[in-house]
């Protein structure tokens, strides 16, 4: 039975607070499948409980019941880029709070980095640039929307570290760069709706080499989630007809801030002749 169905049955026999919840997973069956519980109560402003009871109230057996059906409805109701651009085209034409892009996408954008960083257990966050930190090499594997955002990762720590490296964006190979890895590596691995087949491709590879796998994504159940050691979810919700990329660059940095953070003189010393042989080439504009 279609998840709107379900719920409508059930609408004369839910408490307030139930039917509140129940109109948000009714709208939102694509956040509800791929974000933690504890993610959309915050979005709700509900007790994360709240979601349980009503899963039992729909009849589902658990919690999990209940994102199986999301999944499905999903499915029929993903929207691809071409029409989430026209709902954004209409809505701006037709006025209102979409009139004024600019400030309801930067109110979007601010929620999602708050809602990463209130996701983003401190103790977890400590693991993994400890981990990092202790790998004899660090991969990055980001392709498709997040490809920029790799690469950008990989610029930034290799200012502090020389064991840093992005997947596809080396003169190598894929394939000469991934036949390297071993236990005493870490592979970093960004993955947000829609997934990239490369990424989970790599990190399955990563996976069958007993590579520590760190995974930057949209969902505690996504494709690469499954695969790893620690994951990480970063809010990707936007008024844009795309999904936004912001709480995974907040992650990254994050990451490699803790690690400098956490690091000995080595760091100190590589950052202190990184910007000075900068400024003898020219690289940066002496002002």
């Amino acid at each position: 039975m279609h998840l709107k169905k379900i719920i409508a049955d059930h609408a004369a026999e839910l408490s307030p607070q139930l039917r509140q919840a129940a109109d948000f997973v009714a709208a939102n069956p694509i956040e509800v499948s791929f974000r933690s519980m504890r993610s959309i109560a915050g979005r709700t402003g509900l007790a994360p409980p709240t979601f349980s009871r009503l899963a039992r109230s729909l009849g589902f057996e658990n919690y999990e019941g209940l994102r199986e059906a999301c999944r499905v409805a999903a499915k029929d109701t993903y929207s691809g880029y071409h029409e989430r651009a026209e709902a954004l085209r209409v809505g701006h034409a037709a006025g209102g709070e979409d009139s004024h892009f600019h400030v309801t996408y930067g109110q979007q954008s601010m929620r999602n980095i708050n809602e990463t960083m209130v996701n983003a257990d401190t103790d977890t966050m400590e693991r993994v640039a400890d981990v990092a930190l202790g790998a004899r090499r660090v991969f990055v594997n980001a392709q498709m929307g997040q490809r920029h955002i790799g690469s950008y990762a990989g610029y930034v720590s290799s200012l502090a570290f020389d064991n840093w490296e992005v997947l596809g964006v080396e003169p190598s190979s894929i394939a000469s760069q991934v036949r390297k890895l071993t236990v005493e590596d870490v592979m970093i691995c960004l993955s947000v709706m829609p997934y990239a087949a490369g990424t989970l491709a790599l990190t399955k590879a990563a996976r069958d080499s007993g590579t520590r796998i760190i995974a930057i994504t949209d969902t505690e159940d996504s494709p690469i989630a499954e695969l790893a050691d620690e994951v990480l979810v970063a809010a990707t919700a936007n008024r844009h007809f795309f999904a936004s990329q912001l709480g995974a660059l907040y992650l990254l940095e994050s990451i490699i801030g803790l690690m400098v953070a956490k690091s000995g003189d080595s760091i100190q010393s590589n950052l202190e002749k990184t910007e000075l042989f900068s400024r003898h080439t020219g690289e940066y504009i002496e002002r």
